[in-house]
């Protein structure tokens, strides 16, 4: 698995792209709200599932999903790759 910094960088990485140009790397802090701030839609959360899959290797259970989990880089990051994450 790779360290905590690799990983926030990678879902930073997705989310720059996937917002397609609406935020910046240096306007993309790790509390950032995601969703809140329509930086990436609901819609496209599904994606980011898939890549959470992919930065963690297991399944999400999507039964299981919390209010919050995808506010921001750090709680993605606590709730599906952190001690937290492990889990799921």
């Amino acid at each position: 698995m790779k360290s905590e910094a690799e990983v926030k960088q990678t879902l930073r990485d997705w989310i720059i792209k996937a917002a397609g140009g609406k935020i910046s790397q240096e306007q993309l802090q790790n509390d950032t709200p995601i969703i809140e701030e329509r930086i990436i839609t609901s819609l496209q959360i599904m994606d980011l599932i898939l890549q959470l899959e992919k930065i963690t290797g297991k399944p999400l259970d999507v039964e299981q999903l919390k209010p919050g989990v995808f506010r921001n880089i750090d709680s993605i990051y606590e709730n599906f790759c952190g001690e937290n994450g492990d889990e799921n």
